[in-house]
């Protein structure tokens, strides 16, 4: 009888595709959920970039009307892929007088750990007497010829939810971009 088995092949198909079948299902929808990450990533930085160039451009508008229609512009161009439940889009500006003030103050590590210390030489641009991380200027959008630093978080929910234990619950799309606001205040920018 045992040897009767080991000749007869019926069913080796289904026992085959029932042991392959799982793992094929988790590597297309594992890789499906990869490039649904990566396209929104893709996504959302297009969009940034897109509002970012607008916003520079309506220097006629106050720091709260540009803020505004960057928050509208980032959100409708987004508005096809669901934030994740529960959560929203989170935008932060914050802008400097120009580059090299985007940057923290350079210091004298005496000591040489790599860190400032109270008491080390630096160079204090914005001439306060504190060492400053970066020297930010008032506002969120800030002014003619400001540089503003945007960034932007996106938390997208999964297609495949089983699939959270590789991926997370909802996963955080991050992109960031700079630009220069325009030199005069004429104009109102491209349309949104």
């Amino acid at each position: 009888m045992l040897s009767a088995l080991r000749r007869d092949r019926r069913g080796v198909a289904a026992t085959e595709f029932a042991v392959l079948a799982p793992v094929m299902i988790l590597l297309i929808t594992a890789t499906v959920e990869a490039a649904h990450i990566q396209m929104v990533q893709t996504s959302l930085e297009g969009a940034v970039a897109t509002a970012a160039r607008e916003s520079v451009a309506r220097m006629s508008l106050s720091d709260d009307e540009r803020d505004t229609l960057m928050r509208e512009r980032i959100s409708t161009l987004m508005s096809s892929i669901p934030v994740a439940s529960g959560r929203s889009l989170e935008i932060s500006t914050q802008a400097y007088r120009t580059m090299g003030s985007a940057y923290p103050e350079a210091f004298e590590d005496a000591n040489g750990n790599g860190v400032y210390d109270e008491g080390e030489l630096f160079t204090d641009r914005n001439h306060n007497g504190v060492r400053d991380v970066a020297t930010p200027v008032a506002g969120k959008m800030g002014d003619v010829g400001d540089v503003v630093a945007y960034q932007v978080t996106y938390p997208v929910a999964l297609y495949f939810p089983f699939l959270s234990p590789i991926f997370g619950e909802t996963r955080d799309i991050t992109t960031a971009t700079v630009a220069r606001n325009e030199p005069e205040r004429s104009g109102s920018g491209p349309p949104p």
